[in-house]
């Protein structure tokens, strides 16, 4: 009893010693809980809240635990229900108030006693007091008051302040947060935020803060229980986004130290890739999951359709914590649905159990026995053409293609296309187009089209189709003529602004 009540005073502070010494009164022998009451205040153990306890919100509404560590179960038979949200960017555009109203809705309605909320960070686009007030205005107002409420810091939180220590400040004061990190303990289950000490895109973690996350992910650390990390980051070469957008200043030493413990589940944002991507579940040494966005979705660059599909989009989770699982449910907030199979992590931690390795899928994707490639007719010109093509199917999720482009006669390579299998549409397409630009004309060409996915396993069979681009119409003496008087008039134009221009200096 001694070991909790210092636990417990810690976290609740002295205001309410006396209300917490009356229910221990209720609960156990008055005078031995008096005795210790007076024995903490004698040692100095009761004053300001300890680090790294959560200050906003009240603990779920279950049977209250007897200590910190103690688990008790929901009345759904659930240990633990937390939603899971990220890069909200209020201020960037006006769809940001609106989407971050609709999503808090949204999980009311489908998680309606939640035990604790999360954001992985970048809750403003600039770190500015007014994007807070929107923020917090619209979080207010929809958050579950009984619930824990643990919200990160991101890159985008400092843009608005002179320096950084303005910036976290502003932070605080805005959510009622206690510090860029702190942990809570909710329902006997360890919750560890972390928070970059900059506005760096990768983020700054100090050896003091790396220091404090060591020990605390001691503190009563069982591979039988889950220990939630938070962190807007990525930590690099975890999860789908993590080469681009990972922690890189001292992602090596924040991994060997979460690589300690198995039973680590982290949760981050940053770099918005979308969830439906099977590498935004990933284990190695722990578990990592990437929490895609509400704002807006990016994946990576290089591709035909550009990096940025609709802003419409909104993604995150709902995780549900048992006492052997923890089931990670991906959610599509623009859709008001479920998305994709969920995602299991058992207990007790074991790294020869896990599921989500980077080796899990080694079986290539494949055309169906229909499927062809074909130049789109009316598509073909001197210089370019239209390839469509069915698409093809994989055990895991085929995520994009390669349409390879070479001579016929040659076989020398002429162009290669990049393309998502725009999997970000709901549902796919079932066949994809796309233009072939800058070839020769009338020149005779082979296209093959390569399905790859989220593994880099390619298509043993691409589809292919051949196809000759048109010769160039010869040009009739009148135009060439209107074409060379027109070319002579502009050079003249031209010479005559600059002869004018010379002559005023």
């Amino acid at each position: 009893m001694e070991h909790w009540l210092v636990n417990h005073l810690e976290e609740t502070g002295v205001s309410d010693v006396i209300k917490e010494t009356r229910r221990l009164a209720s609960r156990a022998a008055t005078a031995v809980a008096a005795m210790l009451l007076a024995q903490s205040i004698g040692t100095g153990l009761i004053g300001a809240k300890a680090e790294g306890t959560a200050a906003v919100g009240s603990s779920a509404a279950v049977v209250e635990p007897t200590d910190r560590y103690t688990t008790v179960k929901r009345s759904d038979g659930l240990n633990l229900v937390f939603p899971v949200i990220s890069d909200i960017h209020i201020g960037a555009g006006d769809k940001a108030v609106t989407k971050f109203t609709s999503v808090m809705k949204q999980i009311n309605r489908i998680a309606p006693h939640y035990d604790a909320m999360v954001s992985a960070g970048d809750l403003t686009d600039k770190g500015e007091a007014a994007q807070y007030d929107s923020f917090m205005a619209v979080y207010n107002s929809q958050k579950q008051a009984s619930a824990r409420h643990l919200l990160a810091i991101g890159n985008h939180d400092y843009y608005g302040s002179s320096s950084a220590s303005r910036a976290q400040k502003l932070f605080m004061d805005k959510t009622g947060m206690p510090g860029i990190y702190y942990d809570a303990w909710i329902n006997g289950y360890h919750f560890i935020v972390i928070g970059s000490e900059s506005k760096t895109t990768n983020g700054t973690l100090s050896d003091r803060q790396l220091g404090w996350l060591n020990a605390k992910l001691a503190d009563h650390a069982s591979a039988d229980k889950p220990i939630f990390v938070i962190f807007h980051q990525h930590i690099s070469n975890t999860v789908y986004g993590s080469d681009e957008w990972g922690h890189t200043q001292k992602h090596k030493q924040l991994y060997a130290i979460l690589a300690r413990y198995p039973q680590v589940i982290t949760f981050s944002g940053h770099s918005h890739y979308m969830l439906n991507d099977p590498r935004s579940a990933h284990q190695r040494d722990f578990t990592s999951f990437g929490t895609a966005s509400v704002r807006y979705p990016e994946l990576e660059s290089g591709m035909a359709q550009g990096s940025h599909p609709s802003d419409d989009i909104a993604q995150g989770y709902i995780v549900q914590v048992k006492d052997k699982q923890v089931i990670v449910k991906r959610r599509d907030f623009h859709r008001d649905d479920w998305t994709g199979e969920d995602w299991i992590v058992d207990y007790p931690a074991r790294k020869s159990a896990f599921r989500y390795t980077d080796d899990r899928d080694k079986e290539k994707p494949q055309f169906g026995p229909a499927a062809k490639a074909v130049i789109m007719p009316g598509s073909i010109r001197g210089t370019q053409a239209t390839v469509s093509f069915n698409q093809a199917s994989d055990n895991l999720f085929v995520h994009s293609y390669d349409i390879e482009v070479s001579r016929a006669s040659t076989g020398k390579h002429a162009l290669t296309v990049h393309a998502f299998s725009e999997f970000y549409k709901y549902p796919m397409p079932s066949s994809l187009s796309f233009e072939l630009k800058g070839l020769t004309p009338d020149t005779a060409y082979v296209a093959k089209v390569v399905a790859i996915d989220s593994f880099g396993n390619r298509s043993a069979k691409p589809l292919a189709v051949s196809f000759r681009t048109a010769k160039l119409s010869p040009l009739r003496a009148g135009e060439v003529t209107r074409l060379l008087s027109l070319s002579m008039y502009n050079a003249m134009d031209g010479a005559s602004r600059w002869l004018r221009l010379y002559s005023d200096q």
